[in-house]
């Protein structure tokens, strides 16, 4: 993973002076909105070779007047059973645990689903997914309904790529260094 971000940081710096680095506009955040509830970059990732499971990403908030639940995610890739998970530190590290639905608090601020908190777990995927796959999940809330929204499955959330170009632009040499993996 660390040699991915590293390779990336020095694509970027290499590509020229920092005010020659322009953002793609295809790179700002994709937002899909449900009532008061935004979704906001959704992305996968294949749980690893012989795993048929892939695990989901993504930031929401919620700016209704009342908290919401996510207790249902579907897709055609999946045929076996869905599960949110959630990722506590126990005393002999991380422990994962197999909860109902995720709690939508409401919030003006973003709460982003990751691999060391809350994520969701398709299982039953019959093949890897590959880099760069794109299918649909239909997302049930309790209150605010049914959603389908569009994953692509990368190696890491479309937001650290967007902080990585924007501290390449500013040439913020320390900021591309904060955002490299810490060393076990």
């Amino acid at each position: 993973m660390e040699i991915i971000r590293w390779s990336t940081l020095l694509l970027i710096l290499m590509t020229g002076s920092a005010a020659a680095i322009e953002v793609d506009p295809e790179d700002e955040a994709e937002v899909y909105v449900l009532g008061p509830i935004q979704i906001i970059d959704p992305w996968a990732k294949s749980s690893g070779t012989g795993v048929h499971a892939a695990k989901l990403f993504f930031e929401f908030r919620n700016s209704g007047d009342q908290p919401d639940k996510l207790v249902e995610a579907r897709s055609a890739i999946a045929s076996g059973s869905t599960s949110f998970k959630l990722v506590r530190d126990t005393e002999l590290g991380h422990g994962i645990a197999t909860i109902d639905g995720i709690e939508i608090p409401v919030s003006e601020k973003r709460f982003e689903l990751t691999e060391v908190g809350y994520y969701i777990e398709l299982g039953g995927v019959e093949s890897p997914v590959l880099m760069g796959t794109r299918f649909p999940v239909e997302l049930t809330f309790q209150r605010a309904g049914r959603i389908s929204i569009e994953f692509v499955s990368r190696f890491h959330s479309p937001k650290l790529a967007r902080r990585i170009r924007a501290a390449a632009a500013r040439g913020d040499i320390e900021a591309l260094k904060a955002l490299r993996p810490a060393e076990k």
